[in-house]
Order: C-alpha cells, then structure tokens, then sequence
C-alpha cells in the first residue's frame, strides 16, 4: 500500500524523503525560519527566493530582517547615486543579496535569488 502521509510513521519513509531521493528539493521562501527548519532534515539542499519574499521580509519587524535592511540602505545610501528612485533600486537589489547570503548559510547548496534586471 501506497503512504499518503507526510511524516514519518515507523520506519516508513516520509514523503519528502522518498522524493529526496528522486531529486534535487529546493525550498522557495524568504522566511528564514522555515527554511532552516526544511534544511534540518537533511532533504532539502537548494533555496530560491523573490522580489516579494525579499519585501515581506524587509516588512516584518524582525530583527534578524531589519538588520538585513538596515544593511541594505546603508550601502545604498553610501553608494552616491544620482537619484533618490536609483537609491532605493540599489538598496532593494542589496536586500535581496542580502537575504540570499543568510539563506546560503542555512542551505548547502545552490541559492537562487530573482532580481530586476533593469
């Protein structure tokens, strides 16, 4: 019979676990939390994130997430740009590059973060 469940029941591998062993699983999410918590099982090896996960992160009054984009404006603001709206590019092209790198140090493989290539 075929395991419908999600976790482990026994020695019945869980679902993920089975597909851990098809592919490569990435976790798509900017929550840094649920990732380490996926990470920690050992199935998943590969993180992506987005423009959106990117802002809810820099939205969440999380400290761990403001120093992130405490960071970011920092750099941007120290980049000299010609304009207020080329700042703000640059501080949330860095957020992203920020969030990518605390992701990189929860996943051991391959961090995928989608930026505007503008």
């Amino acid at each position: 019979a075929e395991t419908t469940t999600t976790e482990t029941t026994g020695d019945a591998p869980s679902q993920l676990e089975q597909l851990s062993k098809m592919t490569t699983l990435s976790i798509d999410s900017g929550d840094l939390n649920v990732i380490k918590a996926y990470a920690n099982t050992g199935y998943i090896t590969d993180a992506t994130t987005n423009p959106l996960f990117v802002s809810q992160a820099g939205l969440s009054g999380d400290p761990v997430y403001a120093k992130l984009v405490d960071d970011a404006v920092a750099y941007a603001m120290e980049s000299n740009e010609a304009n207020e709206a080329a700042t703000i590019s640059l501080a949330i092209d860095r957020l992203a590059v920020n969030l990518g790198a605390a992701i990189a140090n929860i996943v051991p493989g391959y961090i995928s973060t989608e930026v505007d290539p503008r």
